[in-house]
């Protein structure tokens, strides 16, 4: 098999060269744009029962189902990836029995009355998850051999993983005893990379050579490693200088390639650009600010002007305003419209609306 050749992606090859200029910052005619749209002339594809919510994110059977039904009902777009649908299994991994399933995805009740207690996360060779979600990543990369990719799982991040073990609480424990901790925090750093270790390892024995992705699709042919902190929004400045910097400065030791996720907050993202590692800017609004578009484009040009590069989901309806209002280098815009022919329309224009910001306000 070929890095090109996918069932559901003809044109990768092409796809892939656009994704190496954005991770370069190069300049291109236009930005990545990962574009689907309905199809009918896919095969029916009919959900197992579902037994209940664990079943849905832990049972191999049905996480297949789930990303065959959606290759075969979605055309691929530009630059989007032929991959498996994003599956949440691997967040169980070293959580025990303090498991919250939902439709909605994986949560996990808190375990310490206090920072002097355990951590109560316990992930290894010895996790009972563990070899269940290598049964999910095992089934799909057996089924996407030559179809699609399986991006790698992702995991909670340290800060949210604390935040979650310790529950509310923590927000005053970062006040009250900041030293405990961020010895609590150094804690977690090796147990989470072992369990990354694992992860990268099994998906590259099952699928060597067809590259990396995340959970917003953006594909790299080298590693790359996708932090977060959701956590920060409800932090200050100095706090997530203090506490998630660190963290930051951890994996970027360890990763070439840093995709950092902000999740409704703007307020962190000096702090952020003083890391180099960090390549790509993610941002989702929070439910209070408006969606990715307009209200948001000084934000985005800082982004740019400090040599980021930046991940959007965007509404049709925004899609040219940022397009002609962004330089197209470094910037992946994600979209959905209503028909293929309109997002080949789309692809088209892209090349007509891109280099226009130099003349835009």
């Amino acid at each position: 098999m070929t890095l090109s050749t996918f069932t559901y992606k003809p044109d990768w090859e092409k796809a892939q060269a656009r994704w190496e200029a954005f991770w370069d910052l190069e300049p291109t005619d236009r930005p990545c744009l990962l574009v689907t749209a309905p199809r009918t002339d896919g095969e029916e594809i009919t959900l197992p029962p579902l037994a209940d919510d664990e079943h849905r994110w832990m049972n191999p059977e049905y996480v297949l189902a789930v990303t065959l039904r959606y290759l075969e009902t979605h055309y691929l777009g530009g630059e989007t990836p032929p991959a498996a649908r994003y599956f949440m299994a691997a967040t169980t991994m070293g959580c025990g029995e303090h498991l919250v399933f939902h439709a909605g995805g994986i949560a996990l009740r808190p375990t310490m009355i206090s920072l002097d207690q355990p951590l109560g996360w316990h992930p290894g060779p010895d996790d009972p998850w563990r070899p269940r979600v290598a049964a999910v990543c095992n089934r799909l990369m057996e089924a996407g051999a030559g179809r699609f990719i399986v991006p790698l799982p992702g995991q909670f991040e340290h800060l949210d993983l604390l935040n979650m073990l310790r529950g509310e609480e923590l927000m005053l424990d970062l006040l009250t005893e900041p030293e405990l901790c961020e010895a609590r925090l150094q804690e977690l750093r090796p147990l989470s990379y072992e369990n990354d270790l694992y992860l990268r390892g099994l998906l590259e024995a099952g699928q060597g050579g067809v590259g990396h992705l995340n959970w917003t699709n953006l594909w790299s042919q080298k590693p790359f490693k996708c932090a977060q902190a959701d956590a920060a929004a409800m932090i200050s400045p100095a706090l997530f200088e203090r506490f998630v910097l660190p963290e930051l400065d951890w994996q970027g030791e360890r990763y070439e390639r840093l995709h950092y996720h902000t999740c409704g907050y703007q307020q962190h993202l000096e702090l952020c650009l003083t890391r180099p590692y960090l390549r790509v800017i993610q941002y989702s609004p929070s439910f209070k600010e408006p969606p990715n578009g307009p209200a948001h484009l000084e934000f985005y040009r800082r982004v740019q002007a400090s040599g980021r590069a930046l991940d959007l989901e965007v509404s049709r309806q925004h899609v040219e305003f940022l397009i002609r209002h962004l330089r197209p280098q470094g910037l992946a815009i994600a979209t959905t419209v209503g028909s293929i022919e309109e997002s080949e329309e789309l692809l088209d224009k892209a090349v007509e609306w891109a280099g226009s910001h130099v003349n835009r306000d």
